[in-house]
């Protein structure tokens, strides 16, 4: 009896709560869907006659959001620069320290380069004044083949044969961006 009653209490108390214990349904839009279109649709000009006070704190409100958001923008372009940057000082094999095996008679040498060159940076903002970051580049790996495996690592002839373009994802949490 005991084995019956437990999960009938839980089925019935998660009944009851309904979409109040999980958050709701406030809305049936997304808060960031919402938040591009109203970047996207430009805001209606006060008339001249209807200049006041609040209206001026509003446009002190939106300029300096807009510089703290140009400067959270900047900042995100210099940390994905760092975190690409370390990625590609850490990545192995590297060109330095390739690895090296043997198909066949031959031997094939590996590495992985990442693009420093190409890093794009996006934001999307979030709840409470943070930001979802997007951090993307690439990172090439290269293939050298040799008759001898001090050829192969010694070579610079190597063929690009695969590229894989990488989104990072960090968030900023008000002061700095954390990855």
């Amino acid at each position: 009896m005991k084995n019956i009653l437990t999960p009938l209490a839980l089925v019935l108390c998660l009944a009851m709560s309904g979409c109040g214990l999980f958050g709701g349904d406030s809305g049936s839009t997304d808060p960031v869907m919402e938040a591009d279109q109203s970047a996207e649709t430009p805001q209606a000009e006060p008339a001249a006659a209807d200049t006041s006070k609040p209206a001026a704190k509003a446009d002190k409100k939106t300029s300096s959001n807009l510089k703290g958001e140009a400067r959270i923008r900047a900042d995100l372009q210099v940390t994905g620069e760092q975190l690409v940057g370390r990625a590609a000082r850490t990545v192995m094999p590297s060109k330095a320290s390739r690895s090296v095996r043997k198909v066949g008679k031959e031997y094939v040498a590996n590495y992985i380069e990442v693009d420093q060159s190409n890093v794009s940076t996006d934001m999307r903002p979030g709840s409470k004044g943070q930001y979802v970051g997007f951090i993307r580049y690439s990172e090439y790996e290269y293939e050298c083949r040799a008759a001898t495996r001090k050829e192969a690592l010694s070579t610079n002839q190597c063929e690009r044969i695969r590229t894989r373009n990488l989104n990072e994802l960090i968030r900023y949490d008000g002061k700095k961006w954390l990855f």
